[in-house]
Protein backbone atom coordinates (compact mmCIF):
# COMPACT_ATOMS: atom_id res chain seq x y z
CA UNK A 1 0.00 0.00 0.00
CA UNK A 2 1.65 3.43 -0.97
CA UNK A 3 1.26 6.13 1.75
CA UNK A 4 1.03 9.60 1.00
CA UNK A 5 1.98 12.50 3.18
CA UNK A 6 -1.03 14.81 4.25
CA UNK A 7 -0.39 18.61 3.36
CA UNK A 8 -0.98 20.83 6.90
CA UNK A 9 -4.78 21.46 6.89
CA UNK A 10 -6.28 25.63 5.73
CA UNK A 11 -8.10 25.87 8.15
CA UNK A 12 -5.05 27.19 10.42
CA UNK A 13 -2.73 29.55 9.22
CA UNK A 14 1.05 28.91 9.89
CA UNK A 15 1.17 30.84 13.11
CA UNK A 16 -1.83 29.30 14.25
CA UNK A 17 -0.41 25.91 14.02
CA UNK A 18 2.43 26.70 15.94
CA UNK A 19 0.00 28.25 18.40
CA UNK A 20 -1.51 24.71 19.02
CA UNK A 21 1.53 23.14 19.70
CA UNK A 22 2.36 21.44 15.88
CA UNK A 23 5.83 21.39 15.04
CA UNK A 24 7.46 23.78 12.71
CA UNK A 25 7.92 21.38 9.55
CA UNK A 26 4.17 20.88 10.02
CA UNK A 27 3.51 24.66 10.51
CA UNK A 28 5.29 25.78 7.18
CA UNK A 29 4.02 23.94 4.67
CA UNK A 30 6.45 22.87 1.49
CA UNK A 31 8.91 25.09 3.39
CA UNK A 32 9.98 27.76 0.35
CA UNK A 33 11.04 30.88 1.11
CA UNK A 34 7.98 32.83 1.18
CA UNK A 35 6.50 29.93 3.44
CA UNK A 36 8.89 30.99 6.49
CA UNK A 37 8.39 34.69 5.87
CA UNK A 38 4.56 34.08 6.03
CA UNK A 39 4.98 31.77 9.38
CA UNK A 40 6.91 34.93 10.79
CA UNK A 41 4.30 37.49 9.60
CA UNK A 42 1.50 35.62 10.67
CA UNK A 43 3.26 35.25 14.41
CA UNK A 44 3.86 38.93 14.90
CA UNK A 45 0.36 40.00 13.21
CA UNK A 46 -0.79 37.09 15.72
CA UNK A 47 1.04 38.46 19.13
CA UNK A 48 1.25 42.73 18.23
CA UNK A 49 -2.27 43.14 19.84
CA UNK A 50 -1.38 41.68 23.14
CA UNK A 51 1.64 43.33 22.92
CA UNK A 52 0.08 47.05 22.03
CA UNK A 53 -3.02 46.28 24.46
CA UNK A 54 -4.71 46.62 21.45
CA UNK A 55 -8.77 44.74 21.87
CA UNK A 56 -8.90 42.42 19.57
CA UNK A 57 -12.06 40.61 18.53
CA UNK A 58 -13.35 38.90 15.06
CA UNK A 59 -15.72 36.00 13.70
CA UNK A 60 -14.71 33.27 12.02
CA UNK A 61 -17.72 31.15 9.69
CA UNK A 62 -17.21 27.49 9.71
CA UNK A 63 -19.35 25.95 7.33
CA UNK A 64 -23.15 27.44 8.33
CA UNK A 65 -21.93 29.33 11.77
CA UNK A 66 -20.44 31.62 12.73
CA UNK A 67 -17.79 31.60 15.62
CA UNK A 68 -15.41 33.70 17.67
CA UNK A 69 -11.97 33.83 15.82
CA UNK A 70 -10.59 33.24 19.66
CA UNK A 71 -12.33 29.68 19.61
CA UNK A 72 -9.79 29.04 16.84
CA UNK A 73 -6.61 30.84 17.95
CA UNK A 74 -6.18 32.36 21.16
CA UNK A 75 -3.41 34.41 21.16
CA UNK A 76 -3.44 35.32 24.37
CA UNK A 77 -1.83 31.74 25.34
CA UNK A 78 0.75 32.39 23.78
CA UNK A 79 4.35 33.30 25.49
CA UNK A 80 4.65 36.99 26.51
CA UNK A 81 7.03 38.82 28.48
CA UNK A 82 6.68 38.81 32.28
CA UNK A 83 8.41 40.65 35.23
CA UNK A 84 8.25 37.59 38.10
CA UNK A 85 9.94 40.32 40.73
CA UNK A 86 13.17 41.86 41.54
CA UNK A 87 14.98 39.03 39.24
CA UNK A 88 15.34 39.31 35.20
CA UNK A 89 12.14 38.52 33.57
CA UNK A 90 11.40 35.97 31.16
CA UNK A 91 8.77 34.96 28.29
CA UNK A 92 6.26 32.91 29.90
CA UNK A 93 7.03 29.69 27.96
CA UNK A 94 7.71 26.48 29.22
CA UNK A 95 10.78 25.02 31.14
CA UNK A 96 12.75 23.76 28.58
CA UNK A 97 10.44 25.58 26.03
CA UNK A 98 9.23 23.33 23.22
CA UNK A 99 10.02 23.78 19.64
CA UNK A 100 6.75 25.15 18.64
CA UNK A 101 7.47 27.85 21.66
CA UNK A 102 10.58 28.98 20.33
CA UNK A 103 9.51 29.39 16.48
CA UNK A 104 6.54 31.69 18.20
CA UNK A 105 9.03 33.14 20.37
CA UNK A 106 11.20 34.17 17.17
CA UNK A 107 8.78 35.69 15.54
CA UNK A 108 7.09 37.35 17.98
CA UNK A 109 6.19 41.11 18.25
CA UNK A 110 7.50 41.62 21.11
CA UNK A 111 11.58 42.21 20.68
CA UNK A 112 12.67 41.04 24.35
CA UNK A 113 10.83 38.00 23.58
CA UNK A 114 12.54 37.50 20.40
CA UNK A 115 16.05 37.90 21.82
CA UNK A 116 15.30 35.71 24.74
CA UNK A 117 14.77 33.20 22.21
CA UNK A 118 17.54 33.64 20.47
CA UNK A 119 19.52 33.92 24.09
CA UNK A 120 19.11 30.30 24.04
CA UNK A 121 21.68 29.59 21.73
CA UNK A 122 24.44 30.67 23.80
CA UNK A 123 23.33 27.88 26.46
CA UNK A 124 21.14 25.28 24.80
CA UNK A 125 21.12 24.33 20.82
CA UNK A 126 18.25 25.76 19.08
CA UNK A 127 16.13 22.89 17.14
CA UNK A 128 17.19 22.79 13.63
CA UNK A 129 13.77 23.46 12.29
CA UNK A 130 13.79 26.61 13.29
CA UNK A 131 17.40 27.72 11.64
CA UNK A 132 15.28 29.97 8.58
CA UNK A 133 13.59 31.75 11.42
CA UNK A 134 16.84 32.60 12.95
CA UNK A 135 18.13 33.85 9.06
CA UNK A 136 15.02 36.17 9.14
CA UNK A 137 16.20 38.02 12.81
CA UNK A 138 19.44 38.60 11.07
CA UNK A 139 17.86 41.64 9.53
CA UNK A 140 15.59 42.58 12.64
CA UNK A 141 14.96 45.57 13.10
CA UNK A 142 15.97 45.50 16.87
CA UNK A 143 19.99 45.59 17.13
CA UNK A 144 20.14 43.52 19.93
CA UNK A 145 17.94 41.02 18.12
CA UNK A 146 20.19 41.47 15.20
CA UNK A 147 23.73 40.89 16.92
CA UNK A 148 22.02 37.75 18.57
CA UNK A 149 20.82 35.90 15.66
CA UNK A 150 24.01 36.72 13.62
CA UNK A 151 25.78 34.66 16.19
CA UNK A 152 23.62 31.86 16.46
CA UNK A 153 23.87 31.64 12.63
CA UNK A 154 27.48 32.22 12.68
CA UNK A 155 27.51 29.36 14.65
CA UNK A 156 25.51 27.51 12.81
CA UNK A 157 26.80 27.58 9.72
CA UNK A 158 30.27 26.94 10.94
CA UNK A 159 29.89 23.41 10.20
CA UNK A 160 26.89 23.26 8.14
CA UNK A 161 27.56 20.93 4.56
CA UNK A 162 26.73 22.56 1.44
CA UNK A 163 23.05 20.70 1.43
CA UNK A 164 21.79 23.27 4.38
CA UNK A 165 23.64 26.26 2.84
CA UNK A 166 21.25 25.51 -0.38
CA UNK A 167 18.31 24.61 1.04
CA UNK A 168 18.92 28.45 3.10
CA UNK A 169 20.08 30.20 -0.04
CA UNK A 170 16.60 31.37 -1.67
CA UNK A 171 15.53 32.52 2.03
CA UNK A 172 18.81 34.54 2.30
CA UNK A 173 17.99 36.00 -1.10
CA UNK A 174 14.67 37.06 -0.04
CA UNK A 175 15.71 38.46 2.97
CA UNK A 176 18.85 40.28 1.74
CA UNK A 177 16.97 42.02 -1.67
CA UNK A 178 13.53 42.61 0.41
CA UNK A 179 14.54 43.56 3.83
CA UNK A 180 16.73 46.75 4.84
CA UNK A 181 19.50 45.09 7.18
CA UNK A 182 19.57 41.80 5.07
CA UNK A 183 22.77 42.33 3.38
CA UNK A 184 24.51 41.09 6.04
CA UNK A 185 22.71 37.27 6.16
CA UNK A 186 22.97 37.16 2.07
CA UNK A 187 26.12 37.18 2.10
CA UNK A 188 27.10 35.30 5.30
CA UNK A 189 25.12 32.19 3.40
CA UNK A 190 25.45 33.00 0.01
CA UNK A 191 29.30 34.19 0.26
CA UNK A 192 29.97 30.15 2.01
CA UNK A 193 28.44 29.34 -1.35
CA UNK A 194 30.26 31.10 -3.59
CA UNK A 195 26.83 32.88 -5.07
CA UNK A 196 23.28 32.29 -5.58
CA UNK A 197 22.53 28.67 -6.96
CA UNK A 198 20.42 28.27 -9.87
CA UNK A 199 17.95 25.80 -8.27
CA UNK A 200 17.73 28.99 -5.05
CA UNK A 201 16.58 31.38 -8.69
CA UNK A 202 14.26 29.05 -10.06
CA UNK A 203 12.57 28.67 -6.63
CA UNK A 204 12.21 32.24 -5.96
CA UNK A 205 10.40 32.63 -9.46
CA UNK A 206 8.33 30.18 -9.68
CA UNK A 207 7.33 31.31 -5.86
CA UNK A 208 3.38 31.89 -5.72
CA UNK A 209 4.22 35.52 -3.78
CA UNK A 210 4.83 38.47 -5.51
CA UNK A 211 7.86 39.23 -3.30
CA UNK A 212 9.94 36.36 -3.79
CA UNK A 213 9.48 36.54 -8.02
CA UNK A 214 10.77 40.29 -7.48
CA UNK A 215 13.54 38.81 -5.28
CA UNK A 216 14.27 36.42 -7.83
CA UNK A 217 14.54 38.91 -10.66
CA UNK A 218 16.93 41.04 -8.29
CA UNK A 219 19.58 38.18 -6.87
CA UNK A 220 19.48 36.68 -10.13
CA UNK A 221 20.29 39.85 -12.13
CA UNK A 222 22.84 40.67 -9.39
CA UNK A 223 25.02 37.27 -9.37
CA UNK A 224 24.46 36.76 -13.11
CA UNK A 225 21.96 34.13 -13.11
CA UNK A 226 19.37 35.60 -14.78
CA UNK A 227 19.01 35.60 -18.92
CA UNK A 228 17.58 38.27 -20.38
CA UNK A 229 14.98 36.36 -22.69
CA UNK A 230 14.10 34.78 -18.83
CA UNK A 231 13.65 38.51 -17.32
CA UNK A 232 11.25 39.37 -20.90
CA UNK A 233 9.34 36.49 -20.24
CA UNK A 234 8.40 37.47 -16.81
CA UNK A 235 8.02 41.46 -18.20
CA UNK A 236 5.52 40.40 -20.28
CA UNK A 237 4.06 37.19 -18.66
CA UNK A 238 3.61 37.62 -15.32
CA UNK A 239 -0.02 38.54 -13.54
CA UNK A 240 1.57 40.99 -11.08
CA UNK A 241 1.52 44.61 -12.26
CA UNK A 242 4.71 44.72 -9.46
CA UNK A 243 6.67 41.96 -11.03
CA UNK A 244 5.78 43.42 -14.81
CA UNK A 245 7.44 46.35 -13.30
CA UNK A 246 10.29 45.38 -11.81
CA UNK A 247 11.39 42.63 -14.58
CA UNK A 248 11.71 45.45 -17.26
CA UNK A 249 14.08 47.41 -14.55
CA UNK A 250 15.85 44.07 -14.46
CA UNK A 251 16.45 43.72 -18.50
CA UNK A 252 17.51 47.58 -18.57
CA UNK A 253 19.75 46.79 -16.16
CA UNK A 254 20.97 43.89 -17.90
CA UNK A 255 21.52 45.82 -21.08
CA UNK A 256 23.49 48.61 -19.75
CA UNK A 257 26.14 46.19 -17.89
CA UNK A 258 25.99 44.35 -21.01
CA UNK A 259 27.74 47.31 -22.58
CA UNK A 260 27.25 46.39 -26.28
CA UNK A 261 25.40 48.57 -28.56
CA UNK A 262 23.35 46.08 -30.40
CA UNK A 263 21.86 44.97 -27.09
CA UNK A 264 20.48 48.30 -25.77
CA UNK A 265 19.27 49.24 -29.14
CA UNK A 266 17.35 45.89 -29.10
CA UNK A 267 16.06 46.47 -25.76
CA UNK A 268 15.10 49.93 -26.14
CA UNK A 269 13.11 48.69 -29.12
CA UNK A 270 11.13 46.27 -27.12
CA UNK A 271 10.61 48.23 -24.05
CA UNK A 272 8.81 51.26 -26.56
CA UNK A 273 6.83 48.31 -27.55
CA UNK A 274 6.39 47.28 -23.60
CA UNK A 275 5.13 50.89 -22.93
CA UNK A 276 1.86 50.19 -25.64
CA UNK A 277 1.56 46.80 -25.55
CA UNK A 278 1.21 46.48 -21.66
CA UNK A 279 -2.57 46.45 -20.15
CA UNK A 280 -1.77 48.31 -16.85
CA UNK A 281 -1.38 51.94 -17.46
CA UNK A 282 0.68 51.53 -14.03
CA UNK A 283 2.89 49.27 -15.53
CA UNK A 284 3.50 51.61 -18.16
CA UNK A 285 3.86 55.04 -16.53
CA UNK A 286 6.25 52.74 -13.76
CA UNK A 287 8.48 51.63 -16.88
CA UNK A 288 8.65 54.92 -18.38
CA UNK A 289 9.69 56.61 -15.09
CA UNK A 290 12.32 53.91 -14.89
CA UNK A 291 13.85 54.00 -18.27
CA UNK A 292 14.15 57.73 -17.94
CA UNK A 293 15.83 57.43 -14.62
CA UNK A 294 17.87 55.21 -15.92
CA UNK A 295 19.10 57.23 -18.90
CA UNK A 296 17.58 54.54 -21.16
CA UNK A 297 15.89 56.13 -24.09
CA UNK A 298 16.91 59.18 -26.30
CA UNK A 299 15.76 62.36 -27.26
CA UNK A 300 14.06 61.19 -30.07
CA UNK A 301 12.42 58.26 -28.51
CA UNK A 302 11.24 60.31 -25.82
CA UNK A 303 9.57 62.85 -28.25
CA UNK A 304 7.82 60.17 -30.34
CA UNK A 305 6.56 58.75 -27.26
CA UNK A 306 5.30 62.49 -26.38
CA UNK A 307 3.76 63.12 -29.73
CA UNK A 308 2.16 59.67 -29.99
CA UNK A 309 1.81 57.66 -27.30
CA UNK A 310 -2.31 56.61 -26.39
CA UNK A 311 -1.62 57.92 -22.77
CA UNK A 312 -1.66 61.53 -22.03
CA UNK A 313 0.19 60.22 -18.72
CA UNK A 314 3.08 59.00 -20.51
CA UNK A 315 2.59 61.66 -23.31
CA UNK A 316 3.29 64.13 -20.83
CA UNK A 317 6.14 62.54 -18.46
CA UNK A 318 8.15 62.03 -21.99
CA UNK A 319 7.56 65.55 -22.61
CA UNK A 320 8.86 67.05 -19.04
CA UNK A 321 12.05 64.18 -19.64
CA UNK A 322 12.95 65.21 -23.25
CA UNK A 323 12.50 68.92 -22.08
CA UNK A 324 14.88 68.32 -18.95
CA UNK A 325 17.85 66.68 -21.09
CA UNK A 326 20.17 68.50 -23.06
CA UNK A 327 18.69 67.46 -26.72
CA UNK A 328 15.60 68.88 -25.55
CA UNK A 329 16.29 71.42 -28.31
CA UNK A 330 16.70 69.18 -30.98
CA UNK A 331 13.00 67.74 -31.22
CA UNK A 332 10.98 71.17 -29.98
CA UNK A 333 9.73 70.80 -33.75
CA UNK A 334 8.24 67.37 -33.38
CA UNK A 335 7.14 68.62 -29.70
CA UNK A 336 4.87 71.91 -31.31
CA UNK A 337 3.27 69.80 -33.51
CA UNK A 338 1.71 67.65 -31.17
CA UNK A 339 -1.86 66.88 -30.67
CA UNK A 340 -1.39 66.86 -26.99
CA UNK A 341 -2.05 70.80 -25.84
CA UNK A 342 0.01 69.87 -22.61
CA UNK A 343 2.82 69.08 -24.99
CA UNK A 344 2.50 71.64 -27.20
CA UNK A 345 2.37 74.43 -23.96
CA UNK A 346 5.34 72.57 -22.70
CA UNK A 347 7.13 73.15 -25.91
CA UNK A 348 6.17 76.84 -26.93
CA UNK A 349 7.49 77.56 -23.09
CA UNK A 350 11.08 76.34 -24.22
CA UNK A 351 11.36 78.46 -27.12
CA UNK A 352 12.88 81.89 -25.43
CA UNK A 353 15.41 79.52 -24.15
CA UNK A 354 16.32 78.26 -26.98
CA UNK A 355 16.63 81.06 -28.93
CA UNK A 356 13.52 80.46 -31.36
CA UNK A 357 11.51 83.48 -29.32
CA UNK A 358 10.94 84.66 -32.28
CA UNK A 359 8.52 81.94 -33.59
CA UNK A 360 6.25 82.80 -30.83
CA UNK A 361 3.98 84.96 -32.81
CA UNK A 362 3.79 81.86 -34.68
CA UNK A 363 1.38 80.02 -32.27
CA UNK A 364 -0.83 82.37 -31.30
CA UNK A 365 -3.19 80.85 -33.61
CA UNK A 366 -3.31 77.70 -31.70
CA UNK A 367 -6.36 76.01 -31.97
CA UNK A 368 -6.08 75.63 -27.55
CA UNK A 369 -6.85 78.16 -25.44
CA UNK A 370 -3.98 76.74 -23.01
CA UNK A 371 -1.69 77.01 -25.83
CA UNK A 372 -2.21 80.07 -26.82
CA UNK A 373 -2.16 81.70 -22.82
CA UNK A 374 1.51 79.89 -23.10
CA UNK A 375 2.43 81.43 -25.62
CA UNK A 376 1.29 85.12 -24.67
CA UNK A 377 3.00 84.18 -21.13
CA UNK A 378 6.13 83.85 -23.18
CA UNK A 379 5.40 87.12 -25.18
CA UNK A 380 4.99 88.76 -22.02
CA UNK A 381 7.87 87.82 -20.54
CA UNK A 382 9.79 88.60 -23.30
CA UNK A 383 8.71 92.38 -22.83
CA UNK A 384 6.48 92.60 -25.74
CA UNK A 385 2.50 92.71 -25.88
CA UNK A 386 0.31 89.98 -27.40
CA UNK A 387 -2.38 92.37 -28.36
CA UNK A 388 -0.51 94.04 -31.21
CA UNK A 389 0.19 90.57 -32.83
CA UNK A 390 -3.44 89.62 -32.19
CA UNK A 391 -4.66 92.67 -33.84
CA UNK A 392 -1.89 92.33 -36.94
CA UNK A 393 -3.16 88.81 -36.85
CA UNK A 394 -6.97 89.61 -37.41
CA UNK A 395 -6.11 92.87 -39.94
CA UNK A 396 -6.63 91.30 -42.81
CA UNK A 397 -9.83 89.00 -43.22
CA UNK A 398 -8.96 87.14 -46.31
CA UNK A 399 -6.07 85.09 -43.94
CA UNK A 400 -7.35 85.52 -40.51
CA UNK A 401 -7.32 82.46 -38.59
CA UNK A 402 -10.65 81.54 -36.73
CA UNK A 403 -8.11 81.25 -33.31
CA UNK A 404 -6.68 84.29 -33.70
CA UNK A 405 -10.32 86.26 -33.23
CA UNK A 406 -11.12 84.30 -29.70
CA UNK A 407 -7.00 85.47 -29.01
CA UNK A 408 -7.83 88.67 -29.85
CA UNK A 409 -10.89 88.89 -27.64
CA UNK A 410 -8.56 87.06 -24.48
CA UNK A 411 -6.48 90.01 -24.38
CA UNK A 412 -9.88 91.42 -22.70
CA UNK A 413 -9.77 95.11 -24.27
CA UNK A 414 -13.33 96.28 -25.12
CA UNK A 415 -12.21 98.63 -28.08
CA UNK A 416 -11.15 95.33 -30.42
CA UNK A 417 -14.81 95.04 -30.43
CA UNK A 418 -14.89 97.28 -33.68
CA UNK A 419 -12.56 94.87 -35.33
CA UNK A 420 -13.73 91.27 -34.22
CA UNK A 421 -17.61 92.64 -35.73
CA UNK A 422 -17.33 92.19 -39.28
CA UNK A 423 -15.90 88.67 -38.57
CA UNK A 424 -19.56 87.47 -38.05
CA UNK A 425 -20.26 88.36 -41.93
CA UNK A 426 -17.08 86.40 -42.49
CA UNK A 427 -17.39 84.06 -45.81
CA UNK A 428 -15.50 81.16 -43.53
CA UNK A 429 -17.93 79.49 -40.85
CA UNK A 430 -14.68 79.06 -38.54
CA UNK A 431 -14.33 82.86 -38.49
CA UNK A 432 -18.17 83.48 -37.57
CA UNK A 433 -18.46 81.57 -34.81
CA UNK A 434 -15.36 82.38 -32.84
CA UNK A 435 -16.47 86.26 -33.73
CA UNK A 436 -19.55 85.95 -32.21
CA UNK A 437 -17.53 83.88 -29.10
CA UNK A 438 -15.09 86.66 -29.15
CA UNK A 439 -17.45 89.40 -28.94
CA UNK A 440 -19.52 87.62 -26.18
CA UNK A 441 -16.48 87.31 -24.08
CA UNK A 442 -16.03 91.18 -24.56
CA UNK A 443 -19.31 91.42 -23.54
CA UNK A 444 -20.17 93.29 -26.90
CA UNK A 445 -23.28 90.94 -28.21
CA UNK A 446 -26.24 91.32 -26.86
CA UNK A 447 -28.47 88.39 -25.74
CA UNK A 448 -31.26 90.16 -28.41
CA UNK A 449 -28.76 89.86 -31.08
CA UNK A 450 -27.98 86.15 -31.23
CA UNK A 451 -31.28 84.63 -32.69
CA UNK A 452 -30.34 85.47 -35.96
CA UNK A 453 -27.69 83.73 -36.05
CA UNK A 454 -29.48 80.39 -35.47
CA UNK A 455 -30.42 81.54 -39.34
CA UNK A 456 -27.02 81.01 -40.84
CA UNK A 457 -26.19 78.08 -42.96
CA UNK A 458 -23.57 76.67 -41.16
CA UNK A 459 -23.83 74.23 -37.75
CA UNK A 460 -21.58 75.52 -36.15
CA UNK A 461 -22.55 78.95 -35.99
CA UNK A 462 -25.91 77.88 -35.38
CA UNK A 463 -24.48 75.64 -32.01
CA UNK A 464 -22.46 78.67 -30.81
CA UNK A 465 -25.57 81.21 -30.94
CA UNK A 466 -28.18 78.70 -29.49
CA UNK A 467 -25.32 78.02 -26.84
CA UNK A 468 -25.22 81.65 -26.10
CA UNK A 469 -28.50 81.73 -25.73
CA UNK A 470 -28.94 78.65 -23.23
CA UNK A 471 -29.74 80.89 -19.85
CA UNK A 472 -32.16 83.35 -22.22
CA UNK A 473 -35.24 80.83 -22.02
CA UNK A 474 -37.61 83.64 -23.88
CA UNK A 475 -35.13 84.04 -26.67
CA UNK A 476 -35.12 80.45 -27.01
CA UNK A 477 -38.92 80.14 -26.88
CA UNK A 478 -38.55 81.64 -30.40
CA UNK A 479 -36.88 79.14 -31.81
CA UNK A 480 -38.89 76.08 -31.12
CA UNK A 481 -40.61 76.91 -34.67
CA UNK A 482 -37.63 77.86 -36.56
CA UNK A 483 -36.98 75.70 -40.23
CA UNK A 484 -33.59 73.89 -38.92
CA UNK A 485 -33.66 70.60 -37.18
CA UNK A 486 -30.73 71.04 -34.83
CA UNK A 487 -32.23 74.22 -34.04
CA UNK A 488 -35.47 73.10 -32.44
CA UNK A 489 -33.81 70.04 -31.02
CA UNK A 490 -31.52 72.39 -29.41
CA UNK A 491 -33.96 74.96 -28.07
CA UNK A 492 -36.00 72.07 -26.31
CA UNK A 493 -33.37 70.52 -24.79
CA UNK A 494 -32.51 73.91 -23.15
CA UNK A 495 -36.35 74.98 -22.50
CA UNK A 496 -36.25 71.86 -20.44
CA UNK A 497 -33.65 73.03 -18.11
CA UNK A 498 -35.74 76.05 -16.95
CA UNK A 499 -38.98 74.15 -17.77
CA UNK A 500 -40.42 77.11 -20.04
CA UNK A 501 -42.54 74.51 -22.32
CA UNK A 502 -45.96 73.40 -21.14
CA UNK A 503 -47.83 70.57 -22.52
CA UNK A 504 -50.40 72.37 -24.74
CA UNK A 505 -46.85 73.89 -26.45
CA UNK A 506 -45.22 70.64 -26.75
CA UNK A 507 -47.66 67.85 -27.95
CA UNK A 508 -47.79 69.46 -31.49
CA UNK A 509 -43.78 69.20 -31.41
CA UNK A 510 -44.42 65.48 -31.67
CA UNK A 511 -45.16 65.40 -35.41
CA UNK A 512 -41.89 67.32 -36.18
CA UNK A 513 -40.85 65.83 -39.34
CA UNK A 514 -37.09 65.48 -37.55
CA UNK A 515 -36.35 62.21 -35.69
Amino acid sequence: MTTRELRPTWFYTPGERLLHGKGVDSAVGAGQAEDWIALDRGVWSGTVCVVMGWRRHGRIRVGFHWFDDREIADWDRAPYWQEPGPGPGAPSWSLPPTESEVAVCLGHADARVRAAALARAESAALPASVLSLVLIRCADTDGRVRDLARAALDRALAGADEAVLRQLAPLAALVGMRRRYGTWVREAVLGRLGGLPDEAVAHLLSGSGREARIAGLHAGAAYGRLGMTQAWAIAEGDPDDGVRVHAVRTVMRLALASGRQAVLDDVRVRVLAHLDADRSYGVRRATLAAAVEAGFFRARDLAVLAVGHRDRHIRRHSCAAVLAGADGDAVLDRLLCARDTAVRSAAVGRLRSADRGDELVRHLADPSAAVRAAVCREIRAAGDDPRAHYQALCADPATVAPAAVVGLAEQHCPEDATLLRPFTRHSRAAVRARALSALRMLGALPDDALPPFADDPDPGVRATALGALRDCPRLLRNLVQNPHDDVRARALSLLSRHHWLGCEESLPLLDDRAP
